[in-house]
């Protein structure tokens, strides 16, 4: 009975969603009406409330209007919020009791299976996936409405609920018709088929919530940008008003993105932290419009220049996370010719896709001329620079898109099925990504409007020597390496120095930001400060990435109890394998000492479990992150010789990949964190 309300609840999101786009669709007619209608303006004979003197509501595009006039903008959104509370409760509430008349929990759950994994469970299968999507949308839409009340209503802000409303009602109608997750089987099952062992993960959990709340961030942008196109009213306080919205999507994306490559790098004993496939590209390609729609709306809001630009990123970004959401969920797509034979039930998806943004970017064209202004800047600027870093970033993102759908366009046109692995988008991104990391290296460093190019080389000659001496010495160390990993290195510490010396600049050598270098620190502000720890971030993964592709040392051998092997700077004792019983799996567990230097430093324990239920053995790795690097140890089967097949992996500078990312992902935080602050406390540090 519990999965009939969150069904019923479900139904009423779709009415209720609907019923916000119908109450603004006013507001929405008329803003579309001054975007596609006749340019003339209408007569006084016509408009007799013109005629008058007065407005009508709405013509007037940003006029703040009250509460009390209208209907309120919060309830609905809180009604759906409310609602969409219920739905996931009571599916996740089917997984807890195991409700085996609900298919979903049949597929993706078992008696047996661990509580934690249930409750995830309820997010991992595509139908609950779908239903936390509309979950977070209806929960971003009721934040908006509120953020909306607060500053006052406008009538951009009316369409813009109008938007949501659209989206919510969309995702809920594709909810209910291409995976509902509380229908009914007609006989149940006396048990369920258990979770894939693959996805029994915390981490692999959490990554689909977190994409999915990125997502719904993302959608705010899209609502609030195709507001905004009629009138061409992209402004500094539109920028303004997406500032928070593009950092939390920003970091919620990158979370997921970090999530999902060291859940690679741990399970199935594989070693490397990106595989290409389409779940990876799906996180890829948002992120990637996202970081480059951020370059470009922090230069709106300085200088209000390149705002065609950055409207398309806007709505590009949140249409490459939908359209990747699709090809996750069609199963057109995937590693194995055998998931190219096959086709999903995401058509409702991809109608909804092509309604939603084929509108948007009709919009857009319509409106782009509109845009358009006489603000210009030099080719050497910060402007400039950072346009230069937003169009990288796209034809990254397009070149992603081009290599994950080119065996669906190969299969229809009737040719072999392929997959497009690593090689082709290794290939295919060097030529963009080594550029990019040029630019990022000096870019924040130039100055708005324009800049000398004398001024640019001696602010970067230390960056300069620095990554040739990096260069010089590892070419040195090891004259036989691939130059691109040199190159890698070379370029991220190009970027790392880049970085701090900018920020030693604005800290010590401006004696007018104050006495104190802490007041100094905080006059530079939380957007400086998370973009600071978000370059060094990335110079450290790209130097942890390629020292780990210069250094990788890998043996596989057959080990008898109380053998050493000797990797690295480090000897592995084999200890031998026992057998014991797991949560709902049997597991074959290793043991192996670390030694270094003859003494004792770690235990690791690689495992391969069996999963009776669904009658699948995992191989799972143990990994010791020490501050040489990652040393990376699986077990198989029993090898010909009575002994055990053992593959031993030593990833130099590995953990600096992971710091990398975390340090990302610390900029952003920093970025939202500061600004919360600031917006009680008020104490009059600048929130930029």
């Amino acid at each position: 009975m519990i999965a009939e309300f969150g069904h019923f609840a479900l139904i009423l999101i779709l009415a209720l969603g609907t019923c916000q786009a119908v109450l603004f669709c006013p507001a929405l007619f008329r803003a579309s009406y001054r975007a596609l209608g006749p340019t003339t303006a209408p007569t006084t004979a016509m408009t007799p409330a013109i005629a008058g003197g007065t407005l009508p509501d709405g013509l007037t595009g940003n006029t703040r209007t009250s509460e009390n006039v209208g209907f309120g903008v919060w309830p609905l959104p809180f009604a759906m919020c409310v609602l969409a509370i219920i739905a996931e409760a009571a599916l996740i509430h089917s997984f807890i009791v195991s409700d085996f008349t609900l298919p979903v929990v049949a597929d993706y759950s078992h008696s047996s299976t661990p509580m934690i994994y249930r409750i995830g469970a309820s997010v991992i299968s595509d139908s609950g996936a779908m239903l936390f999507w509309v979950a977070t949308s209806t929960l971003a839409t009721l934040i908006y409405a509120l953020q909306s009340i607060a500053r006052g209503v406008t009538e951009q802000d009316r369409v813009a609920l109008g938007i949501l409303g659209i989206i919510v009602a969309l995702l809920a109608a594709v909810t209910i018709i291409d995976a509902d997750p509380f229908i009914r089987s007609g006989i149940a099952p006396l048990d369920g088929n258990g979770l894939d062992p693959e996805l029994q993960d915390l981490a692999g959990m959490a990554r689909g919530p977190i994409l999915y709340a990125g997502l719904a961030g993302l959608s705010v942008i899209f609502a609030v940008t195709f507001a905004a196109l009629p009138g061409a009213k992209l402004d500094r306080a539109w920028s303004e008003q997406l500032r928070p919205w593009t950092m939390v999507s920003w970091t919620l994306l990158g979370g997921a993105i970090a999530i999902n490559a060291y859940r690679a790098y741990t399970e199935q004993a594989w070693g490397n932290w990106w595989y290409w496939d389409t779940s990876e590209n799906a996180l890829l390609l948002p992120w990637l419009l996202t970081t480059a729609f951020l370059h470009c709306r922090a230069v709106l809001e300085k200088t209000e220049t390149l705002k065609p630009w950055t409207a398309l990123l806007a709505l590009s970004a949140f249409a490459a996370g939908w359209f990747g959401t699709f090809l996750v969920r069609s199963d057109l797509l995937g590693p194995l010719p055998t998931a190219l034979l096959s086709s999903g039930d995401a058509v409702a998806l991809l109608v909804a896709f092509c309604i939603l943004f084929g509108g948007a970017y009709f919009m857009f064209w319509r409106c782009a001329t509109d845009m358009i202004d006489d603000k210009d800047f030099s080719l050497v600027s910060r402007e400039s620079g950072m346009f230069l870093n937003s169009v990288m970033l796209s034809v990254a993102a397009a070149t992603v898109l081009i290599g994950t759908i080119y065996p669906l366009f190969l299969r229809w046109l009737g040719g072999d099925i392929i997959t497009v692995g690593p090689p082709f988008f290794v290939q295919a991104l060097i030529p963009i990504g080594l550029p990019l990391l040029f630019l990022m290296g000096f870019a924040p460093t130039l100055r708005w409007r324009k800049d000398e190019t004398w001024q640019i080389g001696r602010r970067m000659k230390l960056a300069a020597m620095m990554s040739l001496i990096v260069i010089l010495f590892v070419w040195m160390r090891f004259i036989d390496a691939s130059p691109l990993p040199l190159l890698g290195i070379g370029l991220a510490a190009w970027v790392f120095t880049a970085a701090l010396g900018d920020l030693w600049e604005r800290l010590w050598r401006q004696p007018d930001h104050g006495e104190g270098k802490y007041r100094n620190l905080q006059l530079l502000g939380p957007r400086y400060l998370s973009m600071t720890f978000a370059h060094i971030g990335i110079a450290i993964l790209i130097a942890g990435g390629s020292a780990s592709a210069i250094w990788e040392q890998q043996i596989s051998l057959s080990a008898r109890t109380g053998q050493s092997i000797q990797i690295g700077p480090y000897n592995l004792q084999y200890e031998g394998v026992a057998l014991l019983p797991g949560e709902n799996f049997a597991t074959r567990k290793a043991t192996f000492i670390i030694y270094r230097n003859a003494q004792p430093v770690a235990e690791l324990f690689p495992e391969v479990r069996y999963y009776p239920i669904r009658g699948i053995e995992t191989k799972e790795a143990d990994i010791w992150h020490g501050r040489d690097g990652d040393l990376h140890v699986s077990v198989g089967e029993r090898a010909e010789d009575g002994g055990r097949v053992v593959t031993v992996r030593f990833l130099p500078m590995m953990p600096w990949v992971w710091g990398g990312m975390l340090l990302m992902l610390i900029g952003g935080a920093i970025s939202i964190c500061t600004r919360i602050i600031l917006r009680y406390k008020k104490n009059g540090v600048p929130a930029s």
